[in-house]
């Protein structure tokens, strides 16, 4: 079941909307219905607007373009990747922001800087734009006009957002901010490790001041913010692990494959005395699917002497070629939720890359560097 509804493409890419986000759209204009409050002249919320149907209905109205501005922010950083050649894949909005889906990671610190500081920049436009806007408005309608009170909520929150994203710290745009510096100067994975380091360091310090607060909304960012931080560097460390390594010099060679017309009872067997978990299904030279542990599990024990390979195997394939890159291959992986890529060349197969390979020459290349 796919989580996110499409709801259109913007530049070529598709902008998606998480279920989770539509909670916190009618949470956020709860919030902003139930108060008021006036600060240095400027109101904040909806709370005294009247009647309650006008209330409900710009509170609704202020959440759905908030969020319209964290899709903005995203496109910011879309649009700089995109004009630099690097591909995005989707964008999609979730509770906690969005999050935009690159090809790859530009290791070019320079490259880096300009896209980690575009959507903060948008954010930033979008909040001075509606600051501005908000005096002339509540000049014409008065301070505390629904229309006054949205173009400065909305300005106030927009730069609070750009603020929250320049802090030193991943997943945040500062972050890769951060990063983009050190890499001016140092390695690229040892660029990343610093700046997770420092992430991480953020991390708890608002960790101890939401527990000595007892802000739990606070406790809730620093965790995103230190598991973010740790899957940034994991991830930076896998990729960079498995660069200038080719899927050929990884891959397991010769294919051990099996016929269209095995029994799953005589797949089991062969599973447990090769100790392998999936195998390439051929009829005769070529490749017609794969056949897991998986799939065997799907098949109740007493309908497996009956039941062929050829009626329960994957017939959907990814392939790959023998000269990608390992980096690749793990990509791929990640994206389809698979654990195994028939690796073909000339139509030929030759082998098989899974990812206790790709486990295999991380370690390796670990061990190389100590």
């Amino acid at each position: 079941m796919n989580s996110s509804l499409e709801l259109g493409k913007i530049m070529g890419i598709p902008v998606r909307l998480h279920w989770t986000l539509l909670l916190v759209i009618l949470y956020v204009a709860w919030a902003f219905a139930s108060f008021s409050q006036t600060v240095y002249g400027n109101t904040y919320g909806f709370g005294d607007i009247e009647p309650a149907q006008m209330r409900w209905l710009y509170s609704l109205l202020f959440a759905v373009v908030l969020f319209a501005c964290v899709a903005l922010h995203e496109l910011g950083h879309s649009y700089v990747a995109h004009k630099n050649g690097i591909g995005i894949k989707s964008i999609t909005l979730y509770f906690f922001g969005g999050v935009a889906s690159m090809e790859e990671i530009p290791r070019n610190p320079r490259m880096e800087l300009q896209m980690a500081f575009a959507g903060p920049a948008v954010s930033g436009v979008l909040g001075f734009i509606s600051v501005y806007l908000a005096g002339p408005a509540a000049a014409y309608g008065g301070a505390s006009s629904a229309l006054a009170i949205m173009l400065w909520t909305l300005g106030i929150m927009n730069l609070i957002l750009m603020a929250f994203n320049l802090l030193p710290a991943f997943p945040m745009d500062g972050g890769r901010l951060l990063r983009a510096w050190f890499a001016t100067q140092m390695p690229y994975i040892k660029a990343t490790r610093r700046a997770a380091d420092i992430g991480k360091i953020f991390a708890t310090l608002m960790f101890l001041l939401g527990l000595s607060s007892l802000n739990f909304m606070l406790l809730f960012v620093a965790f995103f913010v230190y598991v973010g931080a740790s899957e940034e560097e994991k991830a930076t460390e896998i990729s960079v692990s498995l660069e200038g390594i080719s899927v050929r010099n990884i891959m397991s060679a010769p294919v051990r494959s099996i016929a269209l017309d095995m029994t799953l009872d005589e797949l089991k067997e062969l599973m447990f005395r090769e100790k392998h978990r999936g195998y390439p299904v051929m009829d005769g030279d070529t490749l017609t699917g794969i056949i897991t542990l998986t799939d065997l599990q799907k098949v109740a024990e007493a309908q497996r002497a009956v039941t062929r390979v050829d009626q329960v195997m994957t017939r959907k394939l990814y392939l790959i070629g023998p000269e990608e890159e390992a980096s690749t291959a793990m990509k791929m992986m990640n994206d389809m939720q698979i654990r195994r890529l028939p690796v073909i060349a000339e139509g030929r197969l030759v082998g098989i890359v899974s990812r206790e390979d790709l486990v295999r020459a991380i370690e390796l290349c670990r061990e190389r560097e100590h």
